[in-house]
């Protein structure tokens, strides 16, 4: 090779090397901060498989070297290794109608197992979620954020010896994609039906998940409610928990609708519930179909003045029953914004159970399941 063409070589090799390093330092830094803060065994696997393979195109452009090919080899041998064990953890799902607990996909490609979201069990994902919205966002505290990661941590304990939810597949990815401005859509529905030989169909909570995703973390704790009260739940997804966005209310209707297919559920019998931002949901939803509703159920609520000050929403829901639970230390939704929120339900002659826990903050449905679940259920009986 002529020095012109060394040169040439040199300039092509700077430039796609500077490139590659700048497109992979995301991944870099997401696989280096996973392997800190990361619990489990998978996790660090896939951080490790991660941080083989990033340098492998660097070396590509130096393959006329032997030493480097023979770095190669071992970084790709290192890392399939390291992604093999860690696929081999990833939890393999098949759906069955018949099951208690199943996750619903409305294509027929179902989840894959060698996602990155699942690859990664959804724990660590939160783990390292947690810390990101600590540093950007005023209202979670660090100390708020250790509690809440705490809180991640025994959630995933007591899934993972749960026989029904340990094999159900993360679904985050639909959260994901709409983060990065991808689209939100209608993703896969959980559904738990509790086994209760000879009884009729049971009521069901259909519940709208926030920011943070359909996650686990909601499923095990509805669950943990679903066995001791007799309740089935249907949760269904929707990116980011954006439920006023285009195709939210269309998404309520689909889980509505799941509700009637189900001869397990009484479909006359349905709560329509949502927990911070996915309450925006549940106005919305109530509203645009108050007759199929039993009551509505809010946790660390989003109410929309605009909503439920509407022609439509008084005429669907004056006089008839909501239960709303809060922290008085919520920094994301305080309690004064609640506190005018019911003033205006009550307004309309709307029947407000309302629960202010003294030392709760906006993750109480993490943090206090069990008193939570009591508060509701005291409430539920009431129908």
């Amino acid at each position: 090779m002529s020095r012109g063409s060394d040169a040439e070589f040199s300039k092509r090799g700077c430039l796609i090397s500077g490139l590659w390093t700048l497109l992979s330092l995301p991944f870099w830094v997401g696989a280096a901060a996973l392997l800190v803060v990361s619990t489990t065994v998978e996790s660090r696997l896939f951080a490790a498989a991660l941080i083989c393979f990033l340098p492998v195109p660097l070396n590509f452009l130096h393959w006329h070297r032997t030493s480097r090919r023979i770095i190669t080899i071992l970084l790709i041998g290192a890392g399939a290794t390291a992604l093999f064990l860690c696929a081999q953890k990833a939890p393999g799902y098949s759906d069955d109608p018949q099951a208690k607990a199943r996750t619903i996909y409305r294509d027929a490609r179902g989840p894959s197992r060698f996602s990155p979201v699942n690859l990664v069990p959804e724990v660590d994902q939160q783990i390292l979620r947690s810390y990101l919205t600590s540093a950007l966002d005023p209202n979670l505290s660090w100390s708020q954020a250790a509690r809440l990661r705490a809180d991640f941590i025994s959630v995933h304990d007591e899934m993972q010896e749960d026989l029904d939810l340990a094999v159900l597949p993360s679904v985050l990815g639909s959260t994901y994609r709409a983060t990065v401005g991808l689209g939100a859509k209608a993703g896969p529905v959980f559904v738990y039906v509790p086994e209760v030989s000879g009884s009729p169909a049971l009521p069901a909570i259909v519940f709208l998940h926030d920011r943070m995703g359909n996650s686990h973390g909601y499923w095990t704790v509805w669950k943990k409610f679903a066995d001791t009260y007799r309740y089935a739940i249907v949760s269904p997804t929707f990116g980011t928990g954006n439920w006023s966005g285009e195709g939210g209310l269309e998404t309520i209707e689909q889980a509505r609708q799941l509700c009637i297919e189900d001869p397990r559920i009484n479909e006359k019998k349905l709560i329509l519930a949502g927990i911070s931002n996915g309450t925006t949901g549940v106005t919305r939803g109530g509203r645009a179909t108050p007759g199929k509703w039993q009551g509505l159920l809010f946790i660390s609520p989003v109410i929309e003045k605009s909503v439920i000050e509407s022609e439509e929403f008084k005429n669907g829901w004056g006089g008839r029953r909501a239960l709303i639970i809060t922290g008085e230390q919520d920094r994301q939704t305080p309690s004064a914004h609640v506190r005018k929120a019911v003033s205006s339900m009550a307004d309309i002659g709307m029947e407000i159970t309302t629960h202010y826990l003294e030392d709760a903050h906006h993750f109480l449905f993490l943090s206090e399941p069990e008193q939570v679940s009591k508060l509701i259920s005291g409430w539920v009986k009431s129908f």
